[in-house]
């Protein structure tokens, strides 16, 4: 809607993440595309922005909750300790005595990804200018709404798995693992490690961008109504329980990577 110079905008259903600003490069360097003034750079979009922006939260949140550490806690210690207990019991369950291994990744994992599927559900607006008018849009955009960063974390566990693989049994046990029961099962058994991030990642990406989508089409039908419940279930909820499912997946295929007896 418009009201004299100023525009109140919602970004379409069906939209890429938009380029921020260029990090200007040499017109050779690799990625570099050219900008509207006729240099080069490489484009910064509005997922890496929100990436970092959601990275310097945690540090500043984490680093501000673990100082001043006592044998007696507070309030805001106990928090911290709950939080380590549930991370920590949810590994446990699933890796037994080795969880201490893995509960860092997860935690740090089950973490960026749920808060990044939330991130929508809090409208910070952001303020530019387009064809003089002053135009006034979200400034953030859900990263898990990008496939690049659903492929990334996806192919960051799938190095998981196969270094734990590796480690577990070396290079000849993994290799031999894939030829079973028999060797004309190699190319199949192929297939199914690459369609494991292939999964996890879609899976995510697919949630975030699809409840985006339907939003878009709500607030098009009955801004006024039905739009404002419901981002309770496609942006607060669905994204807390994709998050789960994601991170689960993630331990049931690090655990299939171990050894047996494990």
């Amino acid at each position: 809607m418009k009201a004299g110079a100023v525009s109140v905008i919602t970004p379409p259903l069906v939209e890429g993440p938009k380029v921020v600003f260029f990090i200007p490069t040499p017109h050779n360097f690799s990625f570099a595309m050219e900008m509207a003034n006729g240099g080069y750079g490489i484009p910064v979009t509005i997922t890496v922005v929100t990436t970092w922006a959601l990275i310097a939260l945690f540090f500043l949140f984490f680093n501000w909750g673990l100082k001043n550490l006592e044998m007696i806690p507070g309030k805001k210690q106990a928090f911290f300790e709950t939080l380590y207990d549930v991370y920590n019991s949810l590994v446990t369950q699933m890796f037994g005595k080795r969880g201490k291994e893995f509960v860092v990744y997860i935690s740090a994992l089950i973490s960026f990804i749920a808060i990044s599927n939330i991130t929508s559900f809090f409208p910070i607006p952001g303020f530019s200018t387009a064809n003089g008018q002053f135009v006034i849009s979200p400034l953030l955009r859900s990263p898990s709404a990008d496939i690049n960063t659903t492929l990334g974390l996806a192919l960051i566990t799938t190095f998981m798995f196969i270094y734990v693989a590796i480690k577990e049994n070396g290079i000849k046990g993994y290799v031999g693992g894939l030829c079973d029961p028999t060797p004309v099962m190699l190319p199949m058994n192929i297939i199914g490690e690459l369609a494991k991030p292939t999964n996890i990642s879609m899976r995510l990406f697919g949630n975030a961008f699809a409840g985006m989508v339907i939003m878009g089409l709500l607030y098009m039908a009955a801004p006024a109504v039905l739009p404002a419940p419901l981002h309770l279930y496609f942006d607060l909820f669905q994204g807390l329980v994709q998050s789960f499912v994601f991170t689960m997946l993630t331990m049931v295929y690090i655990q299939g990577s171990m050894a047996t007896e494990n």
